[in-house]
């Protein structure tokens, strides 16, 4: 059976954004592996939302820098409704473009579908976990989907689901390692 990983949102973010370049390398070289057949790629549509997100986030961070606000003036201009929906209007094409281009490289979307085991299973994260109620269902996603190795740079959520999950945090320089030398290198 062809193995399956899954792209967390902030592992999307470090190769959208150039933001890490060993952990953009790392989804260069399964990009790759994954156009010759040899993995699946996936994420969530839970992490497709958050990665509009954190993608429109960054471009409004970036025009507030640009215009050299204050701290005060960032928190002040991001709870003027009218004025960060102009941001995402300006800029929610290209946010669009860039994430539909990636996940044109043949990643899959991932649902949950909604049995109630699921719940259950949201449930004992968020409860028993303490997981973030989109995390949960980001997780409850990859455990219902038989995800052979999630990634993630989130080293609070990957120690929280170890038990889980095959989870490699990249930002992490020893699970970093361990992906190239037994995933990577046997794929």
């Amino acid at each position: 059976m062809i193995q399956k990983a899954f792209l967390d949102t902030n592992v999307i973010l470090d190769y959208l954004e150039n933001r890490d370049k060993e952990v953009r390398d790392i989804i260069a070289q399964l990009l790759l592996l994954h156009k010759k057949g040899r993995i699946v790629l996936t994420t969530s549509v839970f992490n497709i939302a958050e990665l509009i997100d954190k993608e429109s986030e960054i471009r409004f961070i970036g025009l507030c820098l640009n215009e050299k606000m204050s701290p005060d003036e960032v928190m002040k201009k991001r709870n003027d409704r009218k004025f960060y929906k102009e941001i995402l209007n300006n800029n929610g094409i290209r946010i669009k473009r860039e994430i539909e281009a990636f996940l044109k490289k043949g990643i899959q979307i991932l649902y949950i579908l909604g049995e109630k085991e699921e719940y259950d299973e949201i449930f004992d994260l968020i409860c028993k976990r303490a997981l973030r109620s989109h995390d949960a269902l980001i997780v409850t996603t990859a455990i219902q989907n038989n995800i052979t190795y999630f990634l993630s740079n989130d080293s609070d959520l990957c120690n929280s689901i170890k038990d889980l999950l095959n989870t490699y945090n990249l930002r992490d320089k020893n699970e970093l390692k361990s992906f190239k030398s037994d995933v990577l290198e046997a794929i």
